[in-house]
This record gives structure tokens, C-alpha cells and sequence, in this order.
């Protein structure tokens, strides 16, 4: 989107890498704001990019419990988020299905549309050096679901 910019690589957790941001003499940075959120660290003049499609399940909270431990589950169970779960999965499988992994340039991004009864769902693939672009964009009936993310992922 911006050629003339100079990307860096900014690994490390929120912390750390705001401290690389105030360290170096970059014009700015790119976080999820769900992370600046979550610790009170959210600039007031924070800028939303919504052309940018995140990285697959961003935001969201995961809790893994051992198969035989019924309490946690059970526990689980009752704070799960039917609707972040589904959106998330399919995030998830399309990822998998492009065999991408945490560094690879693939964003996905589901959501319900509750007023149309419609689960939307947008993915994109760039190359390395971003300068190849794939994207899909496609809605489906909530319910009919269970393919979006390999039809999405092979198209």
C-alpha cells in the first residue's frame, strides 16, 4: 500500500515492542488495537486502518484445558463465545488450508452480519515483500458456513 515506506521487523510482546517504537526513530508503528486495549496502553491519537485485514482469530481469547479435566471445560463451556468461535475456526482453517503460519502474510477476517442472517468473511495472501496481492471477499447464509473457508482458500 505505501512502496516508498521501509518496513522493520517488530517482534516481542506489546511491551517491548512499544519500547522499540520510542527508542528508534520511526514514524510509527502498526499494533492490534485489541492488544493496546487489553493493557490500557491505546494512544488517543491511535489511527484505524480498515483497509488492513488482520492476521487470522486477532483479538480473541483462547483457554485449552486437558481432555479429562470435565471442570474446566464445563467452565469454558459457559464463557464461550458461540459467535467468536465460529468466525474464529473459519479465520483459522483458512490460515491452515494456505499452510500459513504466525510470520506468513495472511490475514483473514469473519464476522456476523446479525441484521442479514449472513456470516461475511474477507482473507488476503500477499508475497514476502507485499508487493503481490490476493484477496477474496465472499458472504454466506448463517448455517451455511461449513466450507467458507476452503472454498475462500482454494478459489
Amino acid at each position: 500500500r505505501y512502496p516508498t515506506h521501509k518496513i522493520e521487523d517488530l517482534r516481542g510482546n506489546v511491551n517491548t515492542r512499544l519500547e522499540k517504537l520510542h527508542n528508534n526513530h520511526w514514524d510509527g508503528a502498526v499494533f492490534a488495537a485489541a492488544g493496546l486495549e487489553r493493557i490500557g496502553k491505546r494512544p488517543k491519537g491511535a489511527i484505524s486502518l480498515s483497509w488492513m485485514i488482520p492476521a487470522p482469530a486477532q483479538g480473541a481469547i483462547m483457554i485449552t484445558a486437558l481432555e479429562e479435566d470435565a471442570y474446566t471445560k464445563e467452565a469454558c463451556a459457559q464463557i464461550n463465545d458461540k459467535d467468536t468461535e465460529t468466525c474464529t475456526t473459519i479465520e483459522r482453517e483458512f490460515l491452515n488450508r494456505l499452510e500459513g503460519g504466525c510470520t506468513a502474510p495472511i490475514g483473514a477476517l469473519a464476522f456476523i452480519n446479525e441484521v442479514e442472517k449472513e456470516l461475511h468473511f474477507k482473507g488476503v495472501l500477499l508475497s514476502r515483500d507485499g508487493k503481490k496481492k490476493i484477496e477474496i471477499s465472499k458472504k454466506v447464509p448463517l448455517g451455511r458456513h461449513k466450507y467458507l473457508a476452503k472454498d475462500c482458500a482454494t478459489t
